[in-house]
C-alpha cells in the first residue's frame, strides 16, 4: 500500500472521527411551581404596599398631632399672656405661671403618648419587615425547588426520550438505547480497535435498522473496515451510503471506495468511482482528491 492511500486512510478515520454525536439538553417547566411563586410574589407586594401606606398614615398623623400642639400652645401662651397684661398682681401672675406649667406637662404627656404611638408603629413595621424578608426567603427556597424539580424531571425524562442531536447539518433523533450503543461503538472507533468497532456498528445496525442514526452507522462502519485495509466489507458498507442515504459524507465514502479498489488492483473500478464522485460533486474536497489521483502519473 503506499503512503498516500496511508495519508487518506488516516484522514478518513479523522473525518469519521468528526461525526460522533453532540447530545443536546432539554428543558421542562413545572406550571404548579410557577404559579405558587407568582402568587408569593403577589403576597409581597401587597405588604410592600400596605407597609408603605402605613407609613405615610403615621407620617400624615404626626404632622397633624404637631399641628394641634403647637397651634395648643401659641393659643395658651397668647390667652395668658393677655391675663397678664390685664391683672398683673403677684398673686395672680403665680397663678398663671403655675397654670403654664400645668399646660407645659400636659403638653409632654401628649408628646410622650405621641412618642408611644410611633414605637408600636415601628414594631408592627419591623414585624412587617420580618415578613416580607421570610417570603423572600420562602420564594427563593422554592425558586431552587423549582429549579431542581426540574432538572430531576429533565434527568428522568432524559432516559426515556429520544434526544435530538445535529450532525452535518442533518437533525437526528436517537434514542437512549442507541446512544449507548453508538457510545460504545465510537469509543472503540477513537482507539484504534478498528476491528471491534466495526463489528459494535454492526450490532447498532442488527438491533436498530430504522433508527435516524442508520446512515451515519453505515458510514462509521465502512470507515472501520477501510481503517483496518479490510476493503472487502468496506465497499458495501460504504456503497449503501452512497446508493441510500446520500448524506454529507457519500463523496468521502465514494473516495474511500475507489482507493479500495486500487488496493484490489481494481484499477478500472477506480477509475469510475473516482469520474462518478467528481461528476456527482463536484465542490467537494474529495473531488479535489479525485481530480489529483487521476492526473497523477501511472
Amino acid at each position: 500500500m503506499t503512503p498516500k492511500i496511508n495519508v487518506l486512510r488516516a484522514t478518513a478515520l479523522a473525518v469519521a472521527c468528526s461525526v460522533l454525536p453532540i447530545q443536546a439538553q432539554a428543558f421542562l417547566e413545572d406550571s404548579d411551581a410557577r404559579k405558587e411563586i407568582l402568587r408569593q410574589r403577589e403576597d409581597l407586594k401587597k405588604i410592600n404596599t400596605r407597609i408603605d401606606s402605613e407609613i405615610k398614615n403615621i407620617n400624615a398623623r404626626i404632622e397633624v398631632e404637631i399641628k394641634n400642639i403647637n397651634a395648643r400652645i401659641d393659643n395658651q401662651i397668647e390667652q395668658l399672656a393677655r391675663r397678664i397684661d390685664a391683672k398683673a398682681d403677684d398673686k395672680k401672675v403665680n397663678t398663671l405661671f403655675t397654670d403654664l406649667e400645668k399646660l407645659r406637662n400636659d403638653l409632654r404627656s401628649e408628646v410622650a403618648e405621641l412618642r408611644g404611638q410611633v414605637e408600636l408603629l415601628n414594631i408592627e413595621l419591623s414585624k412587617s419587615q420580618q415578613k416580607v424578608e421570610k417570603l423572600s426567603n420562602d420564594l427563593a427556597n422554592e425558586s431552587r425547588r423549582t429549579k431542581d424539580l426540574h432538572k430531576n424531571i429533565e434527568d428522568r425524562l432524559g432516559k426515556l426520550e429520544p434526544r435530538r442531536q445535529i450532525i452535518d447539518g442533518i437533525d437526528y433523533e436517537i434514542t437512549q438505547k442507541e446512544q449507548k450503543v453508538i457510545d460504545e461503538a465510537t469509543a472503540l472507533l477513537k482507539k484504534k480497535d478498528f476491528a471491534n468497532a466495526a463489528k459494535a456498528f454492526t450490532t447498532f445496525l442488527q438491533r436498530f435498522p430504522g433508527s435516524d442514526y442508520a446512515a451515519q452507522a453505515y458510514y462509521l462502519l465502512g470507515s472501520s473496515y477501510f481503517a483496518a485495509d479490510d476493503c472487502k466489507n468496506a465497499i458495501p458498507a460504504l456503497q449503501t451510503v452512497i446508493n441510500q442515504y446520500k448524506i454529507p459524507r457519500a463523496p468521502d465514502a465514494m473516495l474511500n471506495i475507489a482507493i479500495c479498489h486500487q488496493d484490489m488492483d481494481n484499477q478500472d473500478a477506480a477509475r469510475s468511482t473516482l469520474e462518478a464522485l467528481i461528476k456527482e460533486y463536484p465542490d467537494s474536497s474529495a473531488a479535489k482528491t479525485a481530480r489529483g489521483k487521476l492526473s497523477a502519473p501511472k
